[in-house]
């Protein structure tokens, strides 16, 4: 054999050794591939973190920084995983086609499985527990909203919470108006614009206090929602690996420190897996939900 023929094969030998790892880095633009217990990122060595950045306390800005519970655990779960953390926001009704077309790694924005969600997108375990609350002008008889007279409802637009109220709500709703934030649609209750508001409770009673409105809860929640981290369909190595750092986080007090910043609680709660029973109905940021 030559020398240039031995040239040639070591090469050839070497260039099929390093395309698997560079098809792993890639992720492949239709997903091919991407469930073969390997986690598939963007950029070798980073995790792409998106979220809404208008759901405050989960994500949100204070000026040009980016901050909240999903910014601090989603920072967490990177460096568990040994990745250099990359933020991305956009609007949450986006952020699912941002997974689908290899912009994000993960989604760590209060998302909450749905069946149509779990379609588009691997969910991990839940990382938190909420439920769905309506809220009131503060001197409003109300117990229970669906006792209300067609009550006019305010909803962030996208959220679980539309998706229940126009598909489950019975003829008990009046009208469901949408709105770009659930503190804008808070803000219209106050000042009496709307008969009631229905978003995550977590999130309306922060936002609430942080704004000084004269709102407050009708009822108890009217049903549970455990939100989860979302990756590209078939992604099942990624999903596996922030499920293992998740667990992590929990059992070594990182997530409890976090939680404790943002809510004085352990909001850690339920869980449920990509397989697990998914909320009906459309898409919530949960509860961004």
């Amino acid at each position: 054999m030559s020398a240039r023929t031995t040239t040639r094969t070591v090469r050839l030998a070497a260039l099929a050794a390093a395309l698997p790892l560079v098809l792993a880095a890639c992720g492949g633009d239709d997903g091919e591939g991407a469930g073969d217990g390997e986690a598939q990122l963007i950029n070798d060595g980073e995790l792409v973190v998106a979220m809404s950045g208008e759901f405050q306390p989960f994500s949100y800005f204070e000026g040009n920084t980016l901050t909240g519970f999903d910014r601090d655990i989603g920072a967490a779960i990177a460096e568990e995983l040994g990745l250099e953390l990359k933020e991305e926001t956009g609007t949450f009704d986006s952020l699912i086609g941002g997974v689908q077309a290899n912009r994000y790694d993960v989604l760590v924005a209060s998302m909450t499985p749905t069946e149509e969600r779990d379609k588009a997108v691997d969910f991990t375990d839940g990382y938190y527990s909420s439920g769905a609350q309506a809220f009131v002008a503060t001197g409003t008889e109300c117990t229970d909203i669906s006792q209300m007279d067609s009550p006019t409802i305010g909803v962030a637009s996208g959220t679980t919470y539309q998706g229940y109220l126009e598909d489950e709500g019975g003829d008990w709703v009046g009208e469901v108006r949408t709105f770009g934030s659930d503190v804008v649609a808070l803000q219209d209750l106050a000042t009496g614009r709307l008969d009631a508001v229905m978003t995550d409770r977590l999130v309306g009673l922060y936002q609430i206090e942080e704004a000084g409105l004269d709102v407050v809860e009708c009822g108890d929640p009217l049903y549970t929602e455990s939100p989860a981290f979302a990756v590209k369909e078939g992604n099942t190595g990624l999903r596996d690996d922030l499920n293992e750092a998740l667990a992590t986080i929990i059992e070594n007090g990182t997530y409890g420190e976090i939680s404790q910043k943002y809510f004085g609680q352990d909001i850690s709660g339920a869980t449920g897996g990509d397989d697990a029973e998914t909320t009906e109905g459309d898409d919530a940021e949960s509860t961004e939900g």
